[in-house]
């Protein structure tokens, strides 16, 4: 029995969606009250068989933070993979996402440790890396600074992942992935899957930075070659970079316009506007008791160039990923279908 934690979500959505198509059987978590509406429309971007998929799946009720409500849930598993996290790049979230992020990972490697659960792979993030200085591409091995810098997502992630390591000291037998920015299909108006309506919308402007792409196919399909009986003992208790191309944002969202059949951003905001605009989002969202359309970290991101190596996974299992042009012609093309548009 695999269980699966943010199976509401973008990667655990596609993590369900493969595991069941697989025949595997899966216990996903979700709160009380939550709904699996975002897991249901990703199942039919990719089979018309949907419903009977959806319905191999047993969902469970619970919650993260309160460890004692998912000791029951575990009976029986001898995997996990952990893909729920809170993400968000407003100050008012810093704490709560901390706590939450930490808190949660914290509980659930307590309990593999505890019921002596062989597996456990965990969704940690590029920004749990750090970001390396421009012109470099950093690896599983480059160290964390503590400094200003980092967001609180970023300082979130890397702290759920010393629970993982912590774990992994007392016997827990885990792997880490690290996906850089993950595209794939979902609510077009949250997340990265915004990227797409962002531009649908008409995107006009571009900055000067960059980062690196994965399909969340490829996330996906990583993570469970990772559990793998072949290669388990070789891969285990190890982070993978999961990174398919580093690519300027301005040459990313050319991309993304011109599989919408869309005209590419062409106006450049440098650092000095962008500043401007975050200040000017901040005191709007002051003003309205609105949260602010860009922040002061969202502007940092995107004026800086941070590029990271995938390749160690390729070479201990011969991954390899799907090619982000590729992605991008993909998503787009069931971002055009999903609303009638193609």
């Amino acid at each position: 029995m695999k269980f699966v934690t943010g199976g509401t979500g973008m990667v655990g959505a596609h993590l369900l969606y493969d595991l069941v198509s697989q025949g595997e059987k899966v216990r996903a978590l979700k709160r009380t009250g939550s709904s699996i509406q975002l897991t249901e429309k990703i199942f039919a971007f990719y089979s018309a068989e949907y419903q009977s998929l959806m319905r191999k799946i047993e969902w469970v009720e619970g919650d993260i933070l309160e460890k004692d409500s998912l000791r029951d849930h575990l009976a029986g598993v001898n995997q996990i993979y952990h893909a729920a996290a809170m993400i968000s790049f407003n100050p008012q979230d810093r704490d709560i996402m901390i706590h939450n992020n930490y808190e949660g990972t914290a509980n659930l490697v307590d309990l593999a440790l505890s019921l002596q659960i062989p597996r456990f792979c965990h969704v940690s993030s590029i920004a749990a890396i750090g970001s390396p200085p421009e012109g470099i591409e950093a690896n599983e091995d480059h160290p964390w600074h503590n400094n200003m810098e980092h967001s609180a997502y970023a300082e979130s992630k890397y702290l759920s992942e010393m629970e993982v390591w912590r774990a992994i000291l007392q016997g827990l037998n885990a792997v880490i992935v690290n996906p850089s920015v993950i595209i794939g299909p979902g609510d077009w108006k949250t997340g990265s899957s915004l990227l797409f309506y962002t531009v649908w919308k008409g995107m006009k402007f571009y900055t000067k930075g960059g980062t690196g792409f994965v399909d969340v196919r490829d996330v996906t399909a990583a993570m469970r070659r990772l559990m793998d009986d072949d290669i388990w003992e070789i891969v285990k208790n190890q982070r993978y970079i999961l990174n398919a191309k580093n690519i300027p944002f301005r040459e990313f969202f050319s991309q993304v316009a011109n599989s919408l059949h869309l005209k590419a951003p062409e106006y450049f905001v440098d650092e000095t506007l962008l500043n401007l605009v975050w200040r000017l989002s901040a005191l709007k969202s002051f003003l309205t008791g609105t949260r602010p359309s860009i922040t002061r970290e969202t502007a940092r991101s995107a004026n800086k160039l941070s590029y990271y190596n995938g390749s160690k996974i390729c070479q201990a299992t011969g991954f390899e990923y799907t090619p982000v042009e590729d992605s991008i012609r993909n998503i787009s093309a069931l971002f055009l279908r999903d609303f009638g548009l193609k």
